[in-house]
């Protein structure tokens, strides 16, 4: 191996004192043509993620430099804060001729062409063997570290998961689980380090009707490969806001309680107990009970931070909601919350096609945050996704009515319902260095 430097310098004799200087000019050549480990790693770091993955194909020893821990620690150091985004639906549809799953996504795509409108697309996701048949379709049920957990199972009683990368097109199937439950809310959580995946959840809850002391649990870790039951007795009556996914934040689940506040968690921990942080005083507790079941609020993590909003569904003639308001929890593990926002239905300004929607008595239903501006935070309107601007205090449409595509999907009971495709959606947003699953992949695209 031979490295060569040369450096050329242009130098005035004539008058030392009036010398120019000069930026030297090197040129770099390697013997034989061989480029060493150290260049090819500073080259490759410097390349997009999509690219750097497809030239693991080169060789045995590009394969080698790309999967080592060193260089994605490099990688994610030097990447960009403005990381690849989108709001995801929760349902996917079967196409069998294409031979994949179809998931839509409402904002700008970050795995594959958009190729439908400017704001709306679709994401593929790999078609497994002897999952649903032509027609059905499949539920995203949580997404944690740019991984995608979905639900192939018949209806809420039997549930048939998989984790898939839509980076590096990695599937995995999870173990059938072994409980039955009439209705389930699932989480799912991830730790990851240097790239790797070091373990991850998948939590079952059963959504009993009505109150309930005892808690029931299914926790599939991937330490053991096997499910866990866990029961859980509580002090006080709990009752699940089920239409509401958990949010996952401090490697702990938590859900809404139409009563009492939070529910929180942890699922690494083998002690079996469950806490509550109580919600905001002055919230409109219609919200989230029985009848609307958390349709109007979002309750998420935003910056590290857990946020809470709602549309309030007191109505205000002739529109049906009186105004929004968000919520930021001060300390983790704290009941004490802080009004960051707080707006009434005659102060907000409504974008002209929303504006019939907005007479018609349509309350709006929060789905995310956008991940980097905290005054932004998206909705679901009638059949329109809108953005929500909390300095303008605007609302925005945002994707063509036209090109939204309504979902039929099953209750508790097996039958099918009708619901909008951003009913439960989920804000995705892609690590600066794919996620790798530690399991044998399976069927990958």
């Amino acid at each position: 191996m031979e490295l060569c430097v040369n450096s050329k310098k242009e130098e005035s004799f004539e008058n030392p004192i009036s010398v120019e200087l000069v930026k030297t000019k090197s040129e770099m050549f390697f013997s034989n043509g061989y480029l060493p480990d150290w260049f090819l790693i500073e080259v490759l770091s410097r390349l997009p993620v999509k690219c750097v993955f497809r030239y693991k194909s080169v060789s045995k020893r590009w394969r080698f430099l790309i999967s080592a821990t060193s260089f994605a620690s490099l990688y994610i150091s030097r990447a960009s804060l403005l990381t690849p985004w989108t709001i995801l639906a929760n349902t996917l549809c079967v196409n069998m001729k294409i031979g994949s799953f179809l998931a839509q996504s409402f904002l700008p795509d970050l795995v594959s062409d958009n190729w439908l409108h400017s704001r709306f697309s679709m994401v593929h996701f790999p078609n497994m063997v002897g999952s649903s048949e032509v027609g059905e379709g499949c539920n995203v049920v949580g997404v944690s570290d740019g991984l995608v957990l979905y639900d192939c199972g018949v209806g809420e009683e039997v549930s048939d998961y998989h984790i898939y990368n839509a980076m590096t097109g990695c599937c995995v199937a999870i173990p059938r689980t072994c409980t039955r439950f009439d209705d389930v809310s699932t989480g799912f959580i991830t730790k990851s380090e240097g790239g790797s995946l070091t373990s991850y959840k998948v939590v079952r809850l059963d959504c009993q009707f009505g109150e309930s002391y005892v808690l029931k649990f299914e926790v599939f870790s991937s330490e053991t490969g096997r499910w866990r039951r866990v029961v859980v007795y509580m002090d006080v009556a709990i009752e699940v806001v089920w239409l509401r996914r958990p949010v996952a934040l401090n490697g702990k689940l938590h859900w809404i309680d139409r009563r009492h506040g939070i529910l929180v968690f942890n699922p690494f921990d083998d002690f079996n107990q469950c806490h509550v942080i109580g919600l905001p005083g002055d919230i409109d507790e219609q919200c989230i009970d029985a009848r609307n079941n958390g349709r109007s609020v979002l309750f998420d993590v935003h910056q590290g931070r857990l946020r809470y909003v709602e549309a309030s569904v007191v109505s205000v003639y002739p529109f049906g909601f009186s105004g929004i308001s968000v919520w930021v929890l001060d300390e983790y593990d704290s009941s004490s919350w802080t009004l960051q926002h707080k707006v009434k239905i005659k102060d907000i300004s409504f974008d002209d096609i929303l504006i019939s929607k907005a007479l018609n008595g349509i309350i709006p239903t929060p789905i995310a945050f956008h991940p980097l501006d905290a005054n932004i935070f998206y909705l679901g309107f009638g059949d329109t996704i809108v953005s929500y601007n909390m300095k303008t205090l605007k609302l925005d449409a945002l994707v063509d009515p036209a090109d939204i595509r309504g979902t039929f999907q099953r209750n508790g009971r097996g039958s099918l319902r009708k619901t909008p495709c951003w009913s439960s959606a989920f804000l995705f947003t892609l690590p600066p260095w794919p996620i790798s699953l530690p399991i044998k992949k399976r069927n990958s695209r």
